[in-house]
């Protein structure tokens, strides 16, 4: 039989190796980890857990979970999202850990959401997942498609400093919160950006856009190096030996340098960005103001699939990574208005 238990801050060696260990084995096998612990950075948004499964005291996997302050159907709430599940390859492929797993979700859970079912974002490359979670398998909860997503990694050799953007202002600081959370109000699973997740993250790394006095974007530039990493581990064939020219290539066209196996992606997140319609036909050069105040070689955005910035995005010669958005439910399917869905991919 596997137990669950919640993970502690005595676990951290061991959570650190898993997520080194385990990652989405494609052209590039990318891990998401957490150097130099696990912890840091933890609850700078919602709040965080994670859980590990034994068996015979032999560690098995783990998945981690949320409660989160997102938009629901235009309204504030309280949602659970589900992560970071990870199982050793010698236990993979075994239904009784998954239903099981699911089984201790809610019964683990140190907090509970507004709303009784949960969400999740499974990458589209990943179809033996989806196949499995997609298919009703008896004991496993119902899995719900809300919409198509995609992180995009941009070029910032590709960013033009034309003055669109401000670094924001402590008296700027209840007109972002204000208008950001009415543009954010119109996606589902969007943040709630409140003003403690604002000084969490630090005010200095907000920026304004402004018309005639009138705000009309924000966004946050969020380095998360320090706590979060997203690691090439290794690259299949010969891909890692072609590595420097490819990047020699980069350099010199503008596109997305590659780190050598076992380094890190230099990223920053394009976090909590919102626009006023208005300013919507200014997509491309707003984003390359943003580009031009990045201090890493990459910035990421994740936008829904029939966003308005696609076309601006593409221009930007980005690398692109689809994913698909899913309610989890256990009990009664989630009634949900049609709005397009759009998670914060800083927060994933």
């Amino acid at each position: 039989m596997t137990t669950f238990r919640l993970a502690t801050k005595a676990d951290d060696a061991l959570i650190r190796s898993i997520l080194r260990d385990n990652g989405l084995p494609t052209w590039v096998e990318m891990t998401v980890e957490h150097e130099p612990s696990f912890f840091a950075g933890w609850n700078v948004f919602g709040r965080e857990w994670a859980v590990l499964a034994e068996e015979s005291s032999e560690v098995v996997g783990m998945y981690t979970a949320a409660v989160l302050p997102v938009h629901v159907n235009g309204r504030p709430e309280q949602l659970g999202y589900l992560g970071g599940l990870r199982v050793i390859p010698t236990h993979r492929g075994r239904i009784r850990h998954l239903r099981e797993g699911y089984a201790s979700i809610r019964p683990l859970a140190p907090v509970a959401g507004t709303l009784s079912w949960w969400f999740t974002v499974v990458a589209t490359e990943n179809s033996a997942a989806r196949r499995l979670l997609e298919s009703g398998v008896s004991g496993l909860p119902a899995y719900h498609l809300q919409g198509e997503y995609a992180t995009f990694g941009l070029p910032t050799a590709r960013g033009k400093r034309t003055g669109l953007w401000r670094r924001a202002r402590e008296e700027d600081l209840q007109r972002i919160l204000e208008f950001h959370n009415a543009q954010a109000g119109r996606f589902q699973f969007s943040p709630v950006l409140h003003e403690a997740t604002v000084r969490r993250i630090g005010l200095d790394r907000f920026f304004v856009h402004e018309q005639v006095k009138t705000l009309r974007g924000v966004a946050a530039l969020w380095d998360q190096r320090a706590f979060k990493q997203i690691v090439a581990r290794r690259y299949r064939g010969p891909i890692g030996a072609l590595i420097p020219a490819y990047n020699a290539y980069a350099k010199w066209f503008r596109r997305i340098p590659l780190p050598p196996e076992g380094q890190m992606l230099d990223q920053t997140f394009i976090a909590f960005l919102a626009l006023a319609d208005q300013v919507l036909t200014q997509g491309r050069a707003l984003l390359q103001d943003l580009l031009s105040h990045c201090d890493t070689p990459v910035a990421s955005l994740g936008v829904h699939a029939t966003h308005p910035l696609l076309s601006a995005l593409r221009k930007l010669k980005p690398m692109r990574y689809p994913a698909r958005i899913y309610t989890v439910s256990f009990d009664e399917r989630p009634g949900l208005n049609g709005l397009p869905a759009q998670p914060e991919v800083a927060l994933l």
